[in-house]
């Protein structure tokens, strides 16, 4: 867990490297990449991460604050491990978790990603996480973060912040599920600000009266597009300049 998500550490050169020989494939004949088979249980598990950013959203919080918290996360990390295992979420996140309440529904997710955060960001440089957090948890020490605390009072209700929230939290998954890249990995790609004018660009096109389950790998094929033709390019550009 980062203590700033927004800055988590930058993708290393050889990683940057095969995330855009991964999304270069098709407009560079020197690259062979085969054509991901996206299955009915991806499209599932993109549902259930655009539930999670959906409730997130519910319970007052701000996608520009909460994208960079869950796609930086350890949590995050152990929920790539487990959309991409065969035997699905539930049981892989049972295992590796040992926490089984974190299955019950997404709003446990996201007040356990706030819990661990608190415990995280009041730790000292030298402390071993791993082990506040289950000295915690063994010794139920769980309270409510701040973060919880400074909630509003009723929940978030705009139509919306909702559907952006869905949408981001599915395309994110996608986007994970079609490179088999985790989901720092595609953050550090593609941040909350690039993924909101994209998706207010969607709103003002035709595809906006479409299935997003229908048209998610176009979308994200326009994304990489914009990331190895624009993006990367212009952050190389400045970096050198």
């Amino acid at each position: 867990m980062s203590r700033d998500p927004a800055k988590s550490r930058p993708l290393s050169a050889n990683v940057k490297r095969m995330m855009w020989l991964e999304r270069a494939a098709p407009r560079n004949q020197n690259v062979l990449n085969a054509d991901r088979s996206f299955t009915d249980n991806d499209h599932i598990y993109c549902h259930k991460q655009g539930e999670l950013f959906m409730e997130a959203a519910a319970m007052g919080f701000t996608m520009p604050d909460f994208a960079p918290l869950y796609m930086t996360s350890q949590l995050a990390g152990v929920i790539d491990y487990s959309f991409s295992s065969s035997n699905g979420v539930d049981t892989a996140l049972s295992g590796l978790l040992q926490i089984p309440v974190l299955l019950q529904n997404p709003r446990t997710i996201v007040e356990s990603l706030y819990w661990i955060d608190d415990i995280i960001s009041r730790a000292k440089e030298t402390d071993n996480k791993s082990l506040l957090l289950s000295q915690a948890y063994e010794a139920d020490m769980k309270h409510t973060p701040k973060a919880l605390l400074d909630l509003p009072d009723t929940e978030n209700s705009n139509i919306d912040d909702l559907s952006y929230a869905y949408w981001l939290g599915y395309i994110y998954r996608c986007e994970c599920i079609l490179h088999d890249e985790s989901s720092r990995m595609v953050y550090s790609a593609f941040d909350e600000k690039t993924m909101s004018k994209a998706y207010t660009d969607i709103l003002n096109s035709p595809m906006n009266d479409r299935n997003l389950s229908e048209c998610a790998k176009e979308i994200c094929s326009d994304l990489d597009r914009l990331l190895v033709e624009k993006i990367w390019p212009e952050q190389k550009h400045k970096t050198y300049a």
